[in-house]
């Protein structure tokens, strides 16, 4: 049917309040490009790549408690940064404000397992209806970590979606109705990923990150691949916001660009 590939940079800057409290804001920037003989956007039909920012997070989160266990809700909105394209295979995303509660856990796995932690992520995302559909979802995502030495870090990554709504395909799309139209924004998508990465530390301030991810299963969305490729720099430690989140290394399982 054709090939989608896409691209994504996310710059995220977080700010510690205090040694409990910290506030983080990111951006999504995208760039996609659709080959193939069934286009069904207007973007898909020069077989070029359309860059274009996509949606801004803004979230909140409070650390309640540290030993055994580090324990931080957290609250957090998507706020679309314009009216970008939503239709067909080079759609930015699917431009809805959200909602999102949820908590991070984690911890050191101590005697049983030296120099290993286990911490995970579960959001419910709260959406306003749309075309009478309920697009509610849960997200669960989670990391096992071992510190190999003082300077590298090895993860086995994983994520979780389930929409509470929405429509399936094909039973529920038909060409020609009104559905039809906006159906990517509106399916009932779900999916399971697997994937491993590794972190190092050149210094106190700065981390390098890679990580491969890939869908093992998945309803209503296709199945994705990718790599990821980021940095961690630390601008100050007056407040030690690693404290503040039950994981100190950042969520690198690629997502794809259709299936959030």
């Amino acid at each position: 049917m054709g090939t989608d590939s896409a691209q994504s940079v996310l710059m995220d800057f977080e700010y510690g309040i205090t040694d409990k409290l910290a506030l983080n804001a990111d951006v999504v920037y995208v760039a996609s490009k659709y080959e193939g003989k069934f286009p069904e956007g207007p973007l898909d039909f020069d077989a070029r790549w359309h860059p274009t920012l996509q949606d801004t997070h803004f979230s909140l989160r409070f650390n309640l408690r540290q030993r055994p266990l580090v324990l931080t809700p957290f609250i957090s909105v998507t706020v679309p940064t314009h009216r970008y394209e939503t239709d067909g295979h080079n759609a930015a995303g699917r431009h809805f404000h959200e909602l999102l509660i949820g908590v991070n856990a984690g911890r050191t796995l101590g005697r049983i397992l030296p120099n290993c932690y286990v911490d995970g992520r579960y959001s419910f995302a709260i959406l306003k209806r749309f075309a009478g559909l309920n697009l509610n979802r849960s997200n669960a995502d989670w990391e096992f970590g071992w510190a190999a030495n003082r300077k590298l870090t090895l993860r086995f990554l994983g994520a979780w979606q389930q929409t509470h709504g929405g429509l399936n395909f094909p039973e529920d799309i038909h060409p020609g109705e009104e559905e039809f139209e906006f159906h990517d924004r509106v399916l009932h998508a779900s999916y399971f990923r697997l994937g491993g990465g590794a972190t190092f530390s050149v210094n106190k301030n700065l981390d390098l990150n890679l990580a491969y991810a890939g869908t093992a299963a998945a309803k209503n969305g296709v199945l994705v691949g990718g790599i990821s490729v980021g940095f961690t720099w630390k601008f100050s430690r007056k407040h030690d916001i690693s404290k503040v989140s039950a994981r100190n290394l950042p969520r690198d399982i690629p997502n794809g660009l259709r299936m959030f």
